[in-house]
């Protein structure tokens, strides 16, 4: 089970990592269904989705497809440029050009979990501390949306799929297989999205908790490096599972992108390293062993 990322926690470069989206900003992205054939079934606290946030949709779209493979399909207009990607049949990413007000904060990533109603979730992240980005509204076939800002700053979006979520099974090569929350309170943080989606709570030790739902391991929660300030906002990191994370981590950049954090063996046999793409926005890539317990990581 992917579990600590103490690796990542060590790295000098996390300080560039950490960013809100920013305030007042409804990014609007059609979708297409987000299984097919729809399975009607919604998965509290599944990671169903991500999306990018990036200053130069075009580049993203180069860089994503040549390294993952992703059929990434344009929408919206010129003047709104948004695109979805596949792996597969599989829809994985949402990514959306908006050009970020801080020359500072650099582009990123955000999760969509699942919820039975969008609404009702939302609202209770707010009785809970967060902060509603983007109140709920639906988007069509895709669903109903809302964008959360949790109590300690990290961004993520909830969905009520109107097709209902994939099933859990294990990840393919291509798609998202794990995610892990970095925080200045990652107990306070285990509390809050165990509150929210109904998760069971692990304790792996004083600074690390496990978050599982439905038999299936879904996140880790983390704590930051001490040399951190006490505010820093918390950011969520998602994973995408490869055949070979040196190879894949060469190629990221020969697409432009750079490594942060090298190849680095795990528990269990995972290989793991962190990347950024040529604009900054940043993302792990995994590889697993043949023999993983199943379940492990979804």
């Amino acid at each position: 089970m992917p579990r600590s990322f103490r690796w990542f926690l060590l790295s000098a470069a996390a300080a560039t990592f950490f960013g809100a989206l920013p305030a007042g900003k409804a990014i609007a992205s059609p979708a297409p269904p987000l299984t097919s054939p729809a399975t009607h079934r919604h998965l509290p606290g599944k990671f169903v989705l991500s999306q990018l946030v990036t200053p130069n949709l075009e580049a993203s779209t180069r860089f994503y497809s040549g390294l993952f493979g992703w059929s990434i399909h344009r929408l919206g207009t010129p003047e709104r440029p948004r695109a979805v990607a596949y792996n597969g049949r599989e829809v994985v990413a949402l990514l959306v050009e908006h050009t970020l007000s801080n020359p500072d904060q650099p582009p990123f990533w955000f999760p969509f979990l699942s919820s039975k109603d969008a609404d009702t979730t939302t609202a209770q992240s707010a009785m809970l501390g967060a902060r509603v980005h983007l109140d709920g509204r639906n988007l069509p076939a895709l669903g109903r949306e809302a964008i959360v800002v949790d109590p300690r700053g990290a961004t993520f979006g909830v969905l009520t799929a109107t097709a209902g979520d994939p099933a859990d099974g294990d990840a393919v090569v291509g798609s998202w297989v794990w995610s892990a929350l970095l925080s200045s309170d990652p107990e306070g943080a285990a509390k809050f999205y165990g509150s929210l989606f109904g998760y069971r709570i692990e304790t792996l030790d004083e600074h690390h908790f496990l978050a599982s739902s439905g038999e299936v391991a879904r996140a880790t929660f983390n704590v930051l490096p001490p040399r951190f300030p006490a505010d820093a906002p918390a950011r969520w990191v998602r994973f995408v599972r490869v055949l070979s994370v040196g190879a894949t981590a060469e190629d990221a950049v020969k697409l432009g992108g750079h490594i942060v954090v090298p190849a680095h063996p795990d528990r269990d046999g995972v290989m793991i390293a962190i990347i950024a793409d040529p604009a900054g926005a940043v993302f792990g890539i995994m590889e697993l062993p043949t023999d993983l317990p199943q379940g492990e990581a979804k």
